[in-house]
């Protein structure tokens, strides 16, 4: 009787052993064994990239002593480790549950815990829940700066548009009186070599525009024109001044409707010669009134080439300076950066993102080697 008792209880405390050590295995972390400490500041940084694009290479550098505790009033109780955390966070980012089996432990026993494991970061992940860490403006501008990335031209980088348009720097020169001035001095002088092309005509209709004056639309040689599907150069100059002036009167410098190249197609196509005129650039132009009465009217500023090599040209030719970025509030600065983050979203995986994704992480690393 006693030697069935005697191996029973040998079962039962081999079963109980193995159990233990599943257990101790099961919720083993490689910080258990240091002495633990809060993160470094960058730590946080790392932390912070990682998890704003999705990049389980940055939570590698964070060290295994980083231990934080939680109040269990505000935050659910229990402890975890800012590894794991980060690690928690990419699988987040990517919509990706695998990354969750980095974290430590596999298994949280502690009862007063939401399960800061890897099965809570699967759970959560499953459950699309989202957090995170922010970070201030100072720090986020100062990063990108030691980085190497330059503002005015981070959107070499091909995933985010330019921090300052040339579009709208150009659109706002109606606004520019030395710039107006300086467009009209190139028209009325001798041909410059500096003007190329159809410059000159973009010249005059942006003095036209500044100036609320039809007389420099008469610059621009009467059989150029913007589009196929367009009038001509000369007389949209004439309609945009008409509109914005609300001077019907400025109408009659166009060309009549009957002569417009649209016209001309739809009478070849069988409609009727009234019908055709109304759809001239002519017959809106007439429409000033009815678009006031309506509420349908809207200013139109100068006419942008399509081509941005010409824009710089135009802008440089009226020796105006491009803005820079670098002289916005650095909240706005921030945000731009912040913009850039959001375009290497881990969802985006094609040749451009993954390249620009890749060269900030290169940079992060770096940074961390050089201290």
């Amino acid at each position: 009787m006693r030697g069935r008792y005697g191996k029973l209880f040998r079962y039962v405390f081999g079963l109980a052993a193995i159990a233990t050590v599943i257990a101790l295995a099961l919720s083993f972390s490689p910080g258990s064994l240091r002495s633990h400490r809060l993160q470094t500041p960058h730590e946080t940084l790392l932390y912070y990239f990682a998890q704003e694009i999705g990049e389980p290479a940055l939570c590698d550098e964070i060290s295994w002593a980083v231990y934080q505790r939680y109040n269990i009033f505000f935050a659910a109780g229990g402890a975890s480790y800012f590894r794991s955390d980060c690690y928690e966070q990419v699988a987040e980012a990517r919509h990706d549950a695998s990354v969750c089996w980095k974290v430590r432990p596999l298994i949280d026993f502690d009862p007063i815990s939401p399960g800061y494991s890897a099965l809570g970061c699967r759970r959560r992940t499953l459950g699309r829940n989202s957090s995170g860490i922010a970070l201030d403006s100072g720090v986020l501008i100062s990063t990108f700066e030691q980085l190497g990335y330059d503002i005015d031209h981070l959107y070499l980088e091909g995933v985010i548009e330019p921090a300052i348009k040339i579009e709208d720097v150009y659109r706002g020169l109606e606004q520019n009186p030395a710039a107006i001035g300086r467009a009209q001095q190139q028209l009325m002088v001798a041909p410059s070599p500096s003007v190329v092309g159809d410059d000159a005509s973009y010249f005059a209709d942006l003095a036209a525009i500044g100036t609320a004056d039809p007389k420099w639309c008469a610059y621009i040689p009467p059989g150029q024109v913007l589009s196929l599907e367009q009038a001509s150069f000369r007389d949209w100059c004439y309609f945009t001044v008409a509109k914005n002036t609300h001077d019907v009167r400025v109408c009659e410098r166009m060309t009549p409707a009957a002569a417009e190249p649209k016209v001309i197609a739809a009478d070849s196509h069988g409609v009727r010669p009234d019908i055709a005129e109304q759809l001239s650039l002519h017959a809106q132009c007439r429409s000033i009134e009815r678009d006031i009465a309506f509420g349908t009217h809207i200013r139109y500023g100068p006419e942008l080439p399509v081509d941005p090599h010409q824009i710089q040209r135009l802008i440089a030719t009226l020796g105006i300076a491009m803005p820079s970025a670098s002289n916005w509030p650095p909240s706005e600065i921030a945000a731009y950066y912040q913009r850039f983050l959001f375009s290497l979203d881990p969802r985006f995986h094609d040749e451009v993102h993954n390249a620009a994704r890749a060269r900030l992480v290169r940079k992060l690393l770096t940074l961390r080697a050089n201290g």
